[in-house]
This record gives C-alpha cells, structure tokens and sequence, in this order.
C-alpha cells in the first residue's frame, strides 16, 4: 500500500459508511501513512531528496479527508435533529384532521371527496377511482381548467352499483389541448390515525392511506357533532 492507496481506502469510507466508521478507517490508515513517510525519508536518495512539496501535498490529502469526515459528522448531527423534530411535531397531529399531497379517500355513507389542483388547462382529462386491490371502479371524464377542483364521488361504479365503503384512490391523467401531459396535485383531508416514525420524513395514516409529514398543507382541529 502506498500513501495514496491510504488515503484512497479511507475515503472509500467516508463515501459508503458514517462518520465513526471513517474516523476509524482514518486512524489506521494515518498510522500507515507515518510509516511510509518514514520509509520514504530513509531510502531516498541523498542525493536527490524528495521535495518538501511532496510532502506538504501528502499531508494536505490527509487533512482533506479528516475535514471530509468531520463535514460528515456534523451532516449526521443535523439530520439526526430534523428527524427529531418532525417525529415530535408529527405526532402532535394524531387525531387531527389534515389536507396533504395524496389520493387516498375514505368512501362512507355514500361519499368520497378528493381535491386537485392542475397545471394547466386540461380538455383531455380522466379521472379513475380504484380500489385497494388496484382494481378501477369508476371513470370519469371532465375539461379540466387550470386550477383548483373538487371532486365527490358517490360510492357506485361504473354500472350504477354501489360498492363496500373503504379507502380508495384517485388517479387522473391530465392532457392539454395538444396532448401534452399537464401536472397534477391530488390531495385529500382526513383524520390522522397512525405515524409511522421510522423514517426521518414520517408518515401519516389518512383516510387508510399514508402521506408524507412533508406533504401536509394544513392542520385543523377536527368538528364534533353537538
């Protein structure tokens, strides 16, 4: 192994494991490097020395990769805050009725509500209710102008028969008047029931679906009955 064989190896760990890791890699391969300063200043020939540059670019790369390492370290501290921070709002939300990004909508006693927001005006749009096998139940299409829309669906398929209440979503494909695809938000609103903490972005069970705590939009205390 040589210098830049060390230095190489501890960057290897800086790229594929954490901080720890590579401090530990660090260590070693330091040591490695001394050892082969040393070698290198006793066998050099005396009368052509290795220049004090090589040796000032040596240690650069090892400094180098100690800042690498300890960049790295204080990355892993701010991600572990932010992790901390979303799992202690996001749990506030429990219980609450929210609005985010997503197409999951609970049907019960006959209604299904959905928002959306388009792009762009959209002649060619379609919208698909499906089930939670992936099945569609009910297709509809619509001349989608740009901007906000509501759309309720009543529980019944495509025949007019209605179907068990449950979770299901809604799909839209959205076109321009020249068949140009045209971006769509879906979203929908509903009662937090769950949290699912094991990511640094948690998710939120709504209306039997999840959604991201980064995709929610709005917050309300939900209405009881008088």
């Amino acid at each position: 192994m040589d210098i830049a064989s060390a230095s190489a190896a501890v960057q290897a760990a800086i790229n594929g494991n954490n901080s720890s890791t590579a401090s530990s890699a660090l260590a070693g391969n330091f040591d490695t490097f001394l050892k082969l300063l040393t070698t290198q200043l006793q066998h050099q020939d005396p009368t052509n020395p290795m220049s004090s540059d090589q040796f000032t670019q040596q240690l650069v790369q090892m400094s180098g990769v100690e800042q690498s390492i300890q960049t790295n370290r204080n990355l892993e501290t701010l991600l572990t805050a932010y992790s901390i921070q979303n799992s202690n709002l996001s749990v506030s939300l429990l219980g609450k009725e929210i609005t985010g990004s997503g197409t999951g909508a609970l049907l019960a006693d006959g209604e299904a509500t959905w928002s959306f927001a388009v792009a762009d005006d959209a002649p060619d749009t379609t919208l698909q209710v499906i089930n939670s096998d992936g099945a569609t139940v009910y297709t509809e299409k619509m001349d989608a102008a740009k901007g906000d829309h509501q759309f309720a669906w009543d529980g019944k398929d495509g025949q007019g028969n209605e179907v068990p209440d449950g979770t299901y979503f809604l799909k839209i494909v959205a076109n321009g008047s020249t068949g140009q695809p045209v971006a769509v938000d879906t979203r929908t609103t509903g009662i937090v029931t769950a949290i699912d903490l094991s990511t640094t972005d948690p998710l939120l069970t709504v209306n039997g679906a999840q959604i991201r705590y980064s995709q929610v939009v709005s917050v309300k205390t939900p209405e009881t009955g008088s």
